[in-house]
């Protein structure tokens, strides 16, 4: 039963922690603690640590687990499709992020942000893909 309440549990002080933590300092929270809160928005009455952790482990780490279909993340057992939502809507913001950077600043001058663009945007899909990246004349990437 996903998005459920099968264990409903009282952390309301363990996840008041970690979004004092979130947004003190979002870059020292562990991968575990960043799904685990993401998955506390869509399920909010059941301790998200385990099912966290399972995802993480399951897809091989958070960029895994982001790419992933969401078909696949609502057959991990504790996942539904409001869950699974939470996932793709975090895969899309990081997209759109990426897409800006790339976007603002040339290519060759930036070679680390059009990498970290296809990596997000390509790895860990089931079905190979290629992708074609237009450049206007100042080597920026048209995105469409």
């Amino acid at each position: 039963m996903g998005d459920g309440g099968e264990a409903i549990t009282d952390g309301t002080g363990h996840r008041a922690r970690l979004r004092a933590r979130l947004l003190a300092d979002a870059d020292g929270l562990m991968d575990h603690e960043l799904v685990e809160y993401l998955l506390t928005l869509a399920i909010p009455r059941r301790d998200t640590k385990p099912l966290a952790k399972a995802l993480l482990h399951q897809f091989g780490g958070v960029a895994g687990l982001l790419t992933a279909d969401s078909a696949a993340i609502e057959r991990v057992p504790g996942m539904g499709e409001t869950s699974a939502a939470a996932i793709k809507i975090a895969h899309a913001a990081a997209l759109r992020l990426l897409k800006s950077e790339v976007a603002a600043r040339p290519i060759l001058s930036n070679w680390q942000a059009l990498l970290d663009y296809l990596r997000a945007d390509m790895a860990h899909h089931v079905i190979e893909r290629v992708r074609v990246l237009h450049l206007n004349s100042q080597k920026q990437v048209v995105l469409n």
